[in-house]
């Protein structure tokens, strides 16, 4: 019975941070400091010195009184892991010490050109379709330096067909039929091994397109960031 609050709940949150990214969806965020590092499709899950960009509702919360932080802690469902893994006031710390900018990708990414060094994205590219993808690579290398990369973590295709293969037919078919939650934003809408995924970076403009491991690879602070080893697919590309 608690499904279709939730759903209500869901389509609410999901309007609310969509009309308030389409407001915001041409402005551009001047950064400071160097190098600059930014972590695409952050939720919570952070490094000290990073600009943390997410189009989630706790995202859109972090310039909010702590009055209504604490409303929108209270009010996520018991499934979330910003609810389960945090107690409000470690909820709160987060996002009063971390820089963090509510914005969209499928509207770009509202930096300035030549002004990031590093990007990184966990569990996010298989979220969009893979036209908003294509756009998300591009804007990629508009915002990088020269010599900047960009590390994607993905859910990998090969992986969840060597599961189909192997029985295991519901789990692999989880990546391709999300049922996460009620929100649009936690459906998967395309997926990548490497070969695909690297010719989609290489059609945007990347050179040195390398397949990486797990906490291994050329983007700071990776042993905080990187997480879900037993399923993802690590790829470094360099402008």
């Amino acid at each position: 019975m608690q499904l279709v609050p939730r759903r209500f709940a869901a389509r609410f949150s999901d309007a609310l941070i969509s009309l308030w990214a389409k407001a915001r969806r041409n402005r551009k965020v001047r950064l400071d400091g160097r190098p600059v590092k930014l972590n695409v499709g952050s939720g919570l899950v952070v490094a000290p010195g990073w600009v943390n960009m997410d189009v989630s509702l706790i995202t859109l919360a972090a310039s909010w009184p702590v009055v209504l932080q604490r409303t929108i802690h209270r009010l996520l469902p018991e499934s979330s892991a910003a609810r389960r893994l945090y107690t409000f006031e470690q909820f709160r710390t987060l996002l009063r010490d971390y820089t963090f900018v509510h914005h969209r990708v499928e509207f770009g990414l509202p930096f300035h050109n030549d002004s990031v060094d590093y990007i990184f994205t966990s569990h996010l590219v298989e979220h969009l379709y893979l036209s908003h993808a294509r756009l998300f690579f591009a804007e990629s290398l508009r915002v990088l330096r020269s010599g900047g990369v960009l590390r994607i973590c993905i859910p990998d295709l090969e992986h969840a067909i060597k599961l189909y293969n192997e029985g295991h037919k519901e789990e692999a078919l989880g990546y391709f039929f999300s049922d996460v939650g009620p929100s649009e934003y936690s459906r998967h809408r395309y997926m990548y091994d490497f070969d695909l995924l690297q010719s989609e970076l290489s059609k945007a403009g990347f050179n040195a397109i390398v397949r990486r491991s797990y906490r291994a690879g050329d983007v700071p602070d990776i042993a905080v960031l990187d997480n879900r080893p037993e399923e993802t697919l690590y790829v470094e590309a360099t402008k």
